[in-house]
Parts: C-alpha cells; sequence; structure tokens
C-alpha cells in the first residue's frame, strides 16, 4: 500500500459516511440510501484522478456505501462510521488484486471495517 491509495481510502470513507447521513438524518433507507450513493458515484469519470490497479474511485465509493447501510444500534456515531471506512479503506487497497470479478468482496470489505472497529472500541471503550 503506497500514500497514493489514500484517495482510495477516502473514497471508501465519504460513501460510507453519506450512505449513513441518507439512511439515519434523511431516513431513506438503507437500501435506498447505498444505491443514491452509488449513482451519484458513478458519475464521477471513470480515470478521476486516476485508474489504480484496475480499480476506480467509484468502486471504492460503492464499497463505502455498503459500511452505512448497517443497523443504527451498531453505527451509532458518524466517528464510528469513518473509523470503519479507514478500516475497510486499508483493505480494500491491500486486496485491490484479489477475487476481482467475484461477487460479495465489497460487501465483505465492509462487514470486515465494521467488525473490527466495532471489536477495538468495545475493548477501548468499554
Amino acid at each position: 500500500m503506497k500514500f497514493k491509495d489514500a484517495y482510495l481510502i477516502l473514497a471508501v470513507m465519504l460513501g460510507a459516511l453519506s450512505t449513513t447521513f441518507l439512511n439515519i438524518e434523511l431516513q431513506l433507507g438503507a437500501v435506498i440510501s447505498s444505491a443514491a450513493v452509488g449513482v451519484l458515484g458513478s458519475f464521477i469519470p471513470e480515470n478521476f484522478p486516476a485508474k489504480h490497479k484496475g480499480i476506480s474511485i467509484r468502486t471504492a465509493i460503492y464499497c463505502g456505501s455498503f459500511i452505512g447501510m448497517g443497523s443504527i444500534l451498531v453505527n451509532n456515531h458518524y466517528l464510528f462510521i469513518a473509523f470503519a471506512g479507514l478500516i475497510s479503506g486499508i483493505y480494500f487497497c491491500i486486496t485491490s488484486n484479489w477475487l476481482n470479478g467475484f461477487g460479495g468482496k465489497l460487501g465483505t470489505l465492509a462487514f470486515v471495517g465494521v467488525a473490527i472497529s466495532y471489536f477495538l472500541t468495545y475493548i477501548f471503550f468499554n
């Protein structure tokens, strides 16, 4: 993982935070919120800022949108969502060459980020 992967990590965090905002604050529901973020992310040009290892920023935003679909009982704070997005973004960059074209990769990365974040916050803040 290199420093130029930082924009992908930020894209995952942005997708997670925007989906959470639409889900909780605007009460659109998890599926509609994720779909709206995915559709809005699809308008970003494919090579913006540069296509990296075959992964576009669109894919990173959509991966983050799965984080924001979580239950309010678990994802109850924007700081937690940002932390889960950071963890998922790091794993997103690490696994950029693995399992391409297989279904479930983005959802699994979102789950891993939320699970690790929940585990760490449980250990350090409870």
